[in-house]
This record gives structure tokens, C-alpha cells and sequence, in this order.
């Protein structure tokens, strides 16, 4: 049986907020606890009354809207938490970086373990691999499932657009070499970004500006 998606649109950024689950081994992982994230709760809830059971707890990136729930979801459901560690300084500055944007100061969790490139993880029988994509900040990560031709991309590469790099530790030039690594995937890839409507590597090396004279994915 396919990998099963679940796709919610959370907070005043709108964020995605994914839930991943696989129906045999009725587990579920969590990808971004974002910003007002009860619906999405609520359906892990509903989920683990019929014996499935949240294990864990996967950050596409640092980013304030895209850890704000971490602590809510790790707390409740006692489940580790997995980002890179090149986004740990996010957490540190994370109080500062919400009253900056207008909003309330959330608890900060502390991941249990930091991903690294090529490390794989699983949902039930369904295992992906993890892209270290730097550029819009310094650990961006994706989570790559090849069988099931789908990516999580957090805030990489957008439908038509990529992430933004005019925020600390950004670079664009870093950014550019990210988005050639998530191109040279096969092209019928799904891709699922931190916001807006999902795409394909296939649709954005055709339409997307920022997918033109990227550099070699071997330099």
C-alpha cells in the first residue's frame, strides 16, 4: 500500500503542515508542527482511537512558523524530534524572532537527533532520504521518498518560486546549487512545499524562473 498524505493549512503564514502515515504499519510521522496546528492534531487524535500511533516529529528547516508547535506535538505525543543541525541557532534566537513578527513566545524543544545528508528515515514500511538543501537557511532539509516519486521540500523550491534568502544566514547563491540538487531528481517528483499548492520537478523546470542556468549538480 502507497504512503498515505494528509495535507493541512495552518496558521496566518499559511503553512503546510504534513501529516505522512502508512495504513499496515498504522504509524504516522508529523512534518512541520506549524502555527495553530489543532485541526492537524486533532486528526492524530482521531487516528491513534483507531491504534495508530505518532512516532515522530519531523522539521523541514528552522524557521519560526515551521517549529512553532514542536514542543505542543512532542510533549503530547512523547516522540522525538528530528532537524538538522545547521538550524539549531534558529532555536536560540526563536523568542526574539516571534516578537519581532508579532507574536507569542512558544516553548522551544530540543530535537532528540540531528539529520544528515543521505541518512534515511522511515514512516511504517516507507523510507525516504534526507537532502541537505542550504539557501534559504543553512539546514534545509528534504525528505526524499523515491518510491513514491514524492518530496518534502519546506520552503526550498515553491510552485514557480523558491524560498527566500533575504533572511539571516540566506544565501542565494547557496540557494541556486539547492534548487539544481531537487532538478536533477526524476521528474515525475512530486513536490511539497512549506506553502502553497504542490507541484513537480517535471512542471518547474519548465515554468519556474528560478529553475533557468542553475549550476551543475556535480560542482
Amino acid at each position: 500500500m502507497s504512503l498515505q498524505l494528509e495535507t493541512f493549512v495552518v496558521g496566518p503564514l499559511p503553512n503546510n503542515l504534513y501529516l505522512l502515515r502508512d495504513d499496515i504499519a498504522r504509524e504516522i510521522v508529523v512534518v512541520d508542527p506549524s502555527m495553530e496546528s489543532d485541526t492537524a492534531r486533532d486528526r492524530v487524535l482521531d487516528l491513534q482511537r483507531g491504534g495508530y500511533k505518532l512516532t515522530s516529529i519531523w522539521n523541514t528547516h528552522g524557521h519560526f512558523d515551521h517549529i512553532y508547535d514542536n514542543a505542543r506535538w512532542k510533549k503530547e505525543f512523547d516522540v522525538p524530534l528530528l532537524m538538522h543541525r545547521d538550524d539549531e541557532w534558529l532555536l536560540e534566537t526563536l523568542p526574539d524572532t516571534c516578537a519581532m513578527f508579532g507574536f507569542a513566545e512558544p516553548q522551544i524543544a530540543i530535537p532528540d537527533a540531528w539529520i544528515e545528508e543521505g541518512q534515511t528515515l522511515n514512516v511504517g514500511a516507507h523510507q525516504c532520504r534526507i537532502l541537505v538543501l542550504p539557501g534559504h537557511s543553512p539546514g534545509s532539509v528534504a525528505f526524499y521518498f523515491a518510491d513514491e516519486n514524492l518530496c518534502v521540500s519546506g520552503d526550498v523550491l515553491f510552485r514557480n518560486s523558491a524560498g527566500r534568502t533575504d533572511l539571516p544566514r540566506g544565501d542565494i547563491d547557496i540557494l541556486r546549487h539547492s534548487l539544481a540538487k531537487l532538478c536533477a531528481l526524476p521528474e515525475q517528483t512530486r513536490i511539497l512545499s512549506g506553502h502553497g499548492e504542490a507541484t513537480a520537478i517535471a512542471q518547474e523546470k519548465q515554468t519556474n524562473p528560478y529553475c533557468r542556468n542553475l549550476p551543475s549538480t556535480k560542482s
